[in-house]
């Protein structure tokens, strides 16, 4: 067998198993509930997304951008600042960080009440996720080769290429 079999294998095995887990965790919420907290979660991956477009573009966060945050997140900045300090040698990865944020405070329930992998899980394979990741990728590529003069507010941003509701 090769290594490209051998992969192929792993990567069989791993699905199957995220599979099992989420239908083992589907339990543990109604189906509604489901449903709804999915469509959140999608909702705050793009505004992900959009955050990582902006930082990325403009090199740092800017007052705009953290007025946003401040709003949007309380709490999410002075998150990240203490992970920065405590990870000093770490390149910073602000989306990275917003990510973990989201899930451990907006979406603590399903870890709480063992439902999070089925979240994700549903989440990833949701047809609006893949609408979010093509255009993310479609204003990144574009963004390298003309910035806009201004940046887009999330909500128009995602208004632009996203139907997440």
């Amino acid at each position: 067998m090769n290594k490209t079999d051998r992969l192929r294998e792993t990567e069989i095995a791993l699905s199957t198993e995220s599979r099992e887990q989420a239908e083992t965790e589907r339990r543990n919420v109604t189906a509604a509930h489901l449903a709804v907290t999915v469509t959140e979660f999608i909702e705050w991956r793009a505004f992900s997304y959009w955050l990582r477009l902006i930082v990325e573009n403009v090199g740092f966060v800017s007052d705009a951008v953290a007025a946003i945050l401040q709003e949007r997140c309380p709490g999410f900045l002075e998150y990240a600042g203490a992970y920065a300090r405590q990870h000093p040698d770490e390149q910073e990865f602000l989306w990275l960080r917003f990510l973990e944020w989201t899930d451990d405070t907006l979406f603590r329930v399903a870890i709480v009440e063992g439902w999070r992998h089925v979240l994700g899980y549903d989440a990833t394979r949701d047809p609006r996720m893949d609408q979010v990741r093509r255009h993310w990728k479609r204003c990144r590529e574009a963004w390298k080769l003309q910035q806009p003069a201004a940046f887009p507010s999330f909500e128009s941003w995602r208004a632009s290429g996203l139907r997440i509701h």
